[in-house]
């Protein structure tokens, strides 16, 4: 009976703790020219690479750049000369790589799980003194070291501004470089996208030569979330 109640709140706090709220967090270096967004200025995105710059995919993300450089003040170039006419040329590059494997050993005893610890005697084979005479080994309260490994994807999206009038020259002038490095389970870039172009243009132009790991919560509802998820950042 007393193991039927401990593990059922055992089992109450495992769900408690998978039901609280979902991040991508991505490690974002900056490097920039620049004081502060320049508001009223016109920018054009392109890509990097070709293939790129031609798949429905990158239509999609230049969206959501162009969201989110507006939202800063600035204004989406709509002239049909060529994106160098823009005050600023933004480049936008993103891949995935792996899977890689990731290894990890964690300690299931139920103890742990329900929160215990080592201090009260659980966890571990023991004789003590209970309210029945003396209790011995029972092997429901084991150390069980579990290994798991997980194949796990890395996303690298980098983002780069530079002074429109020079990209198509030997010399361009770069006044922006960002780029961002997420790992998950997922190795499609699509979902986590917005996430991490929040990640990168929070604070936007940021402090030149910082790293920072920028964590953008999931809304619970992905398909009703506002197209600007909350971000915090810890350095």
């Amino acid at each position: 009976m007393l193991r039927t109640v401990f593990a059922a709140a055992a089992a109450v706090l495992m769900l408690a703790g998978c039901a609280g709220p979902k991040f991508v967090t991505s490690d974002v270096t900056r490097y920039n020219a620049m004081s502060e967004a320049p508001q009223g200025k016109t920018f054009a995105i392109v890509a990097l690479d070709d293939d790129q710059q031609s798949s429905f995919a990158f239509k999609q993300f230049g969206d959501l750049m162009n969201q989110r450089l507006s939202a800063l003040g600035m204004k989406q170039y709509t002239g049909g000369a060529g994106p160098t006419n823009a005050d600023y040329v933004v480049t936008l590059r993103y891949a995935v790589y792996g899977p890689s494997a990731d290894v990890r050993s964690t300690w299931s005893g139920f103890g742990a799980q329900a929160g215990f610890g080592y201090g009260y005697g659980w966890g571990r084979p023991y004789w003590a003194r209970g309210p029945f005479g003396y209790m011995g080994y029972d092997p429901f309260w084991d150390d069980r070291y579990d290994i798991t490994t997980r194949q796990v994807f890395t996303r690298r999206v980098e983002v780069n501004v530079f002074r429109g009038a020079t990209y198509n020259s030997d010399r361009k002038d770069r006044v922006f470089e960002g780029r961002a490095v997420s790992s998950g389970l997922n190795g499609q870039i699509e979902p986590v996208m917005p996430y991490i172009l929040d990640a990168i243009f929070q604070e936007f132009p940021g402090r030149s030569g910082e790293t920072k790991t920028v964590s953008v919560q999931v809304p619970e509802n992905v398909e009703k979330a506002p197209s600007r998820p909350a971000a915090s950042s810890a350095y």
